[in-house]
């Protein structure tokens, strides 16, 4: 997206993603300079597992930078200041020289499925975050993993970071840890004075808070300045203001201009993730949070999330859509296209399909590390354009699963705003919003984690006065789905087999996942 009246400053942002790490060039009014982005891979060891190497992070980020700053045609002191934000909870271990442990736990880890059943049946007060059960995604049951499954590993690190704090560390040299996602994902509560420390020991983690580090930033505050090193590689000038980041879903909801009560943005990438600022901190079962100034100083974040989304719809093309992929070469458009316009002509319900989209897990409203995925109602007239759709619609059930959450506890959505991949897809955009029955809007800038990022980053450069600020004057709605009545009361039926599929499938997903993780 080129913007003809583009004029410095700049603002450089860092969005590392599940499966692609990109960097961006905004302006001061939010117009997208130029992009660059990297893919890296993901290992899965195991049924649940998932890791990421430091190395290939490191590599993409250079590569994207690289290719923004080429394609942007900016010189390099023209950049006023730089952030980045990054999956949440995909932790990384250091040994006490600062060099990485191993590979990452990505965010889509399950693999302490136990610890985090464990670690809830404490009924520690702590667990007022997630009252439907402790997810094993979080930082708590995977330390636990780690402690008892490797010993060695967990002893030898000294420092413990989260994916967005390695970055940070790697352009500045400080070791620190954002506010944002440790209030949201580490049990770190701000009016209670900090760390739960009678619950890390109550669930077996005593001493956890000395392998932390001590700085503990909010969004916005700078880190320190671009190293000569970071800034050799990355071929920027030293000395740029560095601004701690977060979570990308959640520094994302600055990119979609979510900054007050009432608002609910939805960033959709590989996983959905659901999320609103509330005026008092609330906890109820079925949601996250809510947890105080993760980002707007005095604000509370309530949060939802399905943990698989755009990853079911890359799962299906990759093991099912090679003709399609063939098909879509043949006609110069992309396989995703070709899908949706297969997926258009069948009728909503999908001639009687039902997707559970719990290939990695629920996040909420179940909050269960063990559900998996489920497919049914399917025949012999079931084909690719049925399956594809069924997906979409899986989802989209997903999403309005927890938005009923939200207002069965009186949790008001008056806006949902939407941003990433899957607004490509006016066809998803209008099932989503014919599921749940109320307007989406989409923001002018899709890349809505990329945008939150540089709103952060020109608050760290001293170029706005605070976040809220910042994102009135870089944040745009383009466009809005509304819902059709008569498909929406058509849907609520399916939505309803989709709920009681979970419920119908629960135990037996729970001693298959027992069963296979012994293995």
């Amino acid at each position: 997206m080129m913007n003809q009246k583009r004029q410095p400053p700049y603002i450089l942002s860092i969005d590392a993603g599940t499966e692609a790490i990109k960097a961006g060039l905004f302006d001061l009014q939010g117009n997208r300079v130029a992009i660059g982005a990297r893919n890296y891979p993901t290992f899965f060891p195991a049924s649940g597992w998932a890791e990421q190497d430091p190395a290939d992070w490191w590599s993409g980020l250079v590569g994207a930078v690289q290719d923004c700053l080429h394609n942007a045609h900016v010189a390099p002191e023209e950049i006023a200041g730089l952030s980045a934000d990054a999956t949440t909870c995909t932790l990384m271990p250091l040994d006490a020289a600062g060099q990485e442990l191993g590979r990452a736990l990505l965010w889509m880890d399950v693999r302490a499925a136990a610890q985090a059943r464990r670690i809830f049946t404490t009924g520690d007060p702590a667990l007022r975050y997630c009252l439907a059960g402790a997810n094993a995604e979080w930082m708590p049951p995977k330390l636990l993993w780690l402690k008892e499954n490797e010993p060695e590993r967990y002893a030898a690190t000294a420092f413990l970071l989260e994916f967005t704090d390695w970055i940070a560390w790697r352009l500045t040299g400080r070791l620190m840890l954002n506010l944002n996602t440790v209030t949201q994902r580490w049990f770190y509560h701000t009016p209670s004075g900090g760390w739960p420390l009678d619950f890390f020991a109550a669930i077996g983690l005593a001493g956890l808070a000395d392998k932390f580090p001590a700085d503990i930033l909010p969004l916005g505050a700078v880190v320190g300045e671009l190293s000569a090193d970071a800034a050799r590689a990355l071929g920027l000038r030293p000395g740029i203001p560095v601004a701690a980041g977060g979570g990308d879903a959640f520094v994302g909801l600055l990119g979609q201009g979510v900054t007050q009560p009432g608002d609910l943005g939805v960033v959709m990438g590989s996983s959905n993730v659901l999320s609103a600022l509330a005026a008092e901190e609330m906890h109820f079962p079925g949601v996250f949070g809510s947890f105080p100034d993760a980002i707007i100083p005095g604000l509370n974040l309530v949060e939802g999330g399905q943990a698989s989304t755009g990853s079911l719809l890359s799962w299906f093309k990759r093991n099912f859509g090679a003709d399609a992929e063939a098909a879509a070469i043949a006609r110069n458009i992309s396989v995703y296209r070709l899908l949706d316009e297969e997926a258009a002509q069948v009728p909503p319900g999908a001639a009687g399909l039902i997707v559970l989209d719990y290939f990695q897990g629920n996040r909420t409203p179940h909050t269960d590390s063990a559900a998996r995925g489920a497919i049914w109602g399917l025949s012999l007239q079931s084909g690719r354009a049925q399956i594809f759709r069924a997906l979409m619609e899986g989802i989209a059930y997903g999403m309005e699963d927890i938005l009923q959450t939200f207002r069965g506890h009186g949790f008001v959505v008056e806006r949902i705003i939407a941003s990433g991949g899957a607004t490509h897809s006016p066809l998803f955009m209008q099932i989503y919003a014919d599921v749940v029955g109320q307007p989406l809007s989409i923001t002018r800038e899709p890349e809505a984690s990329l945008l939150g990022s540089a709103i952060v980053a020109a608050v760290g450069a001293g170029l706005y006065p605070d976040l809220q600020t910042a994102a009135r004057q870089m944040v745009s709605i383009e466009r809005a789905y509304i819902p059709d009545a008569h498909r929406h009361d058509e849907y609520a039926f399916f939505v309803r087999q989709y709920q009681d599929t979970y419920q119908q499938l629960r135990e037996l997903m729970r001693r298959m996942n027992e069963r296979s993780s012994k293995k």
